[in-house]
């Protein structure tokens, strides 16, 4: 063999041996759409008349092209939730999952089901956050309106749904549809799977037309009032959430409560009561977490207030604001947490004058 032919070869093997793109890995794509880039919607356009500074201003979307993929003949590692076609993983099917996990997954015939080859079809619809309430709304919700304008009529790949899960299942239209449940650490055989962008995250930071749609039909669908009917300021309680937690939130839910607020945690409520409940939002003011993608059942020009802690500094609420047309302001919340971390408790509490301070502050920009 030629040193060429021995280069060619090696080159081969490392090919057939590495991660697949969506591209390489569909038999068919399909533009969904190709949603352009926005600036922030803020109060004030991000500079109050005092000299206070949104947190993300300057902010802006991402420009890019959302797509539908075929994927035929693939495996779903179900603790990824990569997929892999011809033993290879199909790289772009991770949402935030460490490279070289992904780049070493393989196809294991011990952990490997078949009981679903006999669907035709198979949509997928989540990401591994699969009990996060905000990656549902933004990755789940508009995967399902995306299939129900187009008329599917095939089935779902789901993780064991909780009752607010199957409540948006319903919603649109699939409670029929054949289910595929699937368990962390199984991997399961798919005949012909239809993949979209919005499951892997890919809209999470632009302003889609598509998701806003698929939220204003949704809302009006389960009764939302009108916009000159909205009549509530809202403060959302974290309350037992464990990720991010502060200190004194009781304290600050008290002072918003005497100052006018309506307190709630979201997750009392049905989905279709949360979007009743929000669509009357004249206001909403809350700390970032999965409650905030309540704000997707806002009415345009509602005013979102986001206490956003230093060690997690996250525009994903103002993503969703801009795309529903909500005036967004968010402070910077100090919590003596060194550098990014998604889950730590505060080390501080909430300096809860000002933060009610701001509150009223903004109210004069409620319309």
């Amino acid at each position: 063999m030629t040193f060429f032919k021995f280069i060619m070869s090696k080159l081969k093997r490392q090919s057939e041996q590495s991660s697949l793109t969506l591209a390489q890995a569909s038999s068919a794509v399909t533009e969904l759409e190709a949603p352009v880039s926005y600036p922030a919607l803020m109060v004030e356009g991000g500079v109050l008349p005092d000299g206070s500074r949104s947190v993300f201003y300057g902010w802006q979307s991402k420009a890019l092209t959302l797509r539908q993929y075929i994927l035929s003949k693939v495996v779903l590692d179900r603790s990824l939730m990569v997929f892999l076609k011809n033993g290879h993983p199909v790289a772009e099917t991770s949402y935030l999952q460490p490279p070289d996990a992904v780049a070493a997954l393989t196809v294991r015939p011990g952990d490997l089901s078949k009981e679903f080859l006999k669907e035709p079809v198979m949509a997928a619809s989540f990401d591994h956050w699969d009990i996060n309430f905000f990656h549902w709304v933004r990755h789940s919700v508009p995967t399902f309106f995306a299939l129900r304008e187009a008329q599917y009529k095939g089935g779902f790949i789901l993780p064991y749904l909780q009752p607010w899960q199957a409540e948006t299942l319903k919603m649109n239209g699939f409670e029929n549809a054949p289910q595929a449940t699937t368990h962390h650490g199984h991997q399961y055989a798919f005949k012909q799977v239809i993949y979209t962008d919005y499951v892997r995250g890919l809209a999470d930071f632009s302003v889609s037309p598509l998701s806003a749609r698929a939220y204003h039909t949704l809302v009006a669908e389960a009764g939302g009032c009108k916009p000159d009917e909205r009549d509530l300021f809202i403060f959302i309680e974290r309350g037992s959430a464990s990720n991010r937690a502060m200190p004194n939130e009781a304290e600050l839910t008290e002072a918003m409560r005497e100052a006018g607020f309506t307190v709630v945690r979201p997750e009392t409520l049905s989905v279709a009561g949360q979007m009743r409940f929000f669509a009357r939002a004249r206001m909403v003011v809350g700390s970032l977490g999965a409650a905030m993608a309540n704000v997707a059942w806002c009415h345009p020009g509602t005013v979102v207030y986001e206490l956003v802690p230093a060690h997690h500094q996250n525009p994903c609420t103002l993503a969703l604001t801009t795309q529903m047309g909500l005036l967004y302001w968010g402070d910077l919340i100090e919590t003596g947490v060194e550098g990014d971390n998604h889950t730590a408790a505060s080390l501080r509490g909430f300096d809860v004058p000002a933060v009610v301070g701001r509150a009223k502050q903004l109210q004069q920009y409620v319309v």
